[in-house]
């Protein structure tokens, strides 16, 4: 199967969109949640230890965060191994227990103990979390060298195999300047069955999105210590797989991040580029906790995600990058001024927000509407997250892939109607005036929220056909992070600002393509988030894990 054959991915994309007028296979699914997988990795039969959890004396402010990703070359600081260690909890840990009363189905089962479900720093699709962080430590960090995982049950590392693995990384990454210069790699990867348990056919879409969360949140965390990472998207997935004894139909690696951790001892530099040839089999063979006793690979699933892959030989993207971004902002003949970000209100430091970070859900009220400045704030993150460097963007571009389009109901100073963000003036352009409200309810297809009652709805559009053309199907999942990384920024930037959040995937794509003029062009909706202000009082119970 070829990373070129992009109608794989282009039949997948389409079903995956209209599948509320042609529901995807198989019909009638139903979850079976008695035996649903466990919600942790968890490895048996080896070493682990716990991880210190130490706050720094400071944390930096949010609007510290947002000042340093629209800076260019920041200074970077080196990470040390408390501060990886803070970013693992934050980003992928336990952080609380929460229960508030909505409309969200199935809630009077969370109140069982044995039913609970923690609350985390990073937003998930159905709140499944099929996220897994491995850790490859080179002869210079803090550790024996060797592979680890994440235990984010217990906020511990389980240590895998030991030996550095740094030159198959690097050989695997195509030796890209940024995986040479470190032998200490971030190797994220997705367990498709946490979420295709649940959704089927649909999981791969959401679980995309999922990886680009976690990266978000990796590089708040990490613009919070004043560094920056600088994630590596393409590279060889099987090599990568064996090494860390992966199933490929079962968890992946989706994503390299290099880490610039101090260096604790000297690295051993005849090492990074070994003759031995990258690993054709499984090397770690340990077996880890599931608790389904039956599990199913799903048919559309796995054949887009093996389109997806890259082998040795396969041609690196050429500078044809320009034909994936979206820079081309739609200009009406209105132009709306926003204000400057709310610095006087992003003053919580990143980690308090990390722990304020939820859905909200059935908890939308109109009678609070949103500032202007509220929603002005929100875009800035949104947009400033997705300037980020990688193996896949030229280096002299900090463009974007993705691109914000609002639905205003309620906004204060702003008249109902639908307006594309530019990044570049940080203002608006009137597409369409009108109440949008009812619409927004036909085409919404879920229960769990009333679009009516949010301040605004947030569109995060892409140039998926460009994408596909530059990248092959690897630009799905390219396309898609970033996605994930935009909604996470803004989930950060809504939790800072007490405003309410959720990001939601059940609406008409069709139908809104068609309202925001995207049916002549090749950019596609591909995830919504609403925002606004809740109803107050709730009842909520909320236990955080400190």
């Amino acid at each position: 199967m070829d990373n070129n054959t992009i109608s794989i991915s282009q039949n997948y994309t389409e079903a995956v969109f209209h599948r509320n007028e042609k529901p995807l296979p198989p019909v009638n699914f139903e979850p079976n949640w008695t035996d649903h997988p466990s919600r942790y990795k968890i490895y048996n039969q080896v070493e682990r230890f716990a991880l210190p959890l130490k706050r720094p004396d400071r944390c930096m402010s949010m609007a510290e965060v947002l000042s340093r990703f629209t800076t260019r070359d920041a200074e970077r600081n080196n990470l040390s191994f408390d501060a990886l260690s803070l970013m693992f909890h934050f980003a992928h840990g336990v952080l609380s227990r929460r229960l508030r009363i909505t409309w969200n189905p199935g809630l009077y089962t969370l109140a069982a103990y044995n039913n609970s479900v923690e609350a985390r720093g990073t937003a998930s699709g159905g709140g499944l979390y099929p996220t897994e962080i491995y850790w490859a430590c080179g002869r210079s960090g803090p550790l024996l060298p060797g592979l680890y995982h994440y235990d984010n049950a217990h906020h511990a590392l389980a240590r895998l195999a030991t030996g550095d693995a740094t030159g198959y990384i690097q050989r695997a990454a195509f030796e890209h300047p940024s995986v040479l210069a470190t032998d200490q790699f971030l190797l994220l990867s997705l367990n498709v069955w946490k979420n295709a348990f649940k959704y089927n056919n649909f999981g791969y879409h959401v679980i995309t999105q999922d990886l680009g969360a976690l990266i978000s949140s990796l590089r708040f965390l990490a613009a919070g210590f004043q560094t920056d990472l600088q994630p590596i998207l393409w590279y060889q997935d099987e090599p990568l797989n064996h090494l860390l004894g992966l199933e490929l139909d079962s968890e992946s690696v989706f994503a390299i991040v290099p880490l610039p951790l101090l260096e604790y001892s000297e690295p051993c530099k005849q090492d990074i580029h070994p003759s031995a040839s990258l690993p054709t089999s499984r090397l770690i063979k340990k077996s880890s906790f599931q608790r389904s006793k039956e599990i199913t690979v799903f048919d559309l699933n796995r054949e887009v995600h093996r389109s997806t892959l890259l082998h040795e030989g396969s041609p690196t993207p050429g500078r044809k990058f320009s034909q994936a971004s979206v820079d081309d902002v739609y200009r009406g003949s209105e132009r709306i001024a926003l204000p400057p970000p709310a610095i006087e209100g992003l003053q919580m430091n990143i980690l308090d927000t990390f722990q304020r970070r939820r859905s909200s859900f059935g908890s939308f009220s109109h009678q609070n509407p949103l500032s202007l400045v509220e929603l002005a704030t929100m875009l800035a993150f949104g947009a400033a997250i997705c300037t980020y460097k990688a193996d896949v963007k030229m280096v002299e571009h900090t463009s974007s892939f993705t691109r914000q389009v609002v639905f205003a109901n309620t906004v204060e100073g702003l008249e109902q109607g639908i307006y594309a963000y530019d990044q570049q003036q940080h203002c608006l352009w009137c597409v369409q005036k009108g109440d949008m409200r009812l619409f927004l309810q036909q085409h919404y297809f879920l229960q769990n929220y009333n679009p009516a009652e949010t301040g605004a709805l947030i569109a995060l559009v892409g140039h998926l056909d460009g994408m596909l053309e530059v990248y092959g199907n690897r630009g799905y999942r390219i396309l898609n992070a970033e996605v994930g990384m935009a909604a996470q920024s803004i989930y950060m930037a809504a939790a800072a600002l007490s405003c309410a959040c959720g990001a939601a995937l059940g609406f008409n794509n069709g139908a809104l393509n068609t309202v925001l003029h995207l049916d002549q062009t090749q950019e596609k909706t591909l995830l919504f988030l609403m925002v606004g202000h809740e109803r107050f009082p709730s009842a909520d119970f909320d236990t955080r894990f400190e």
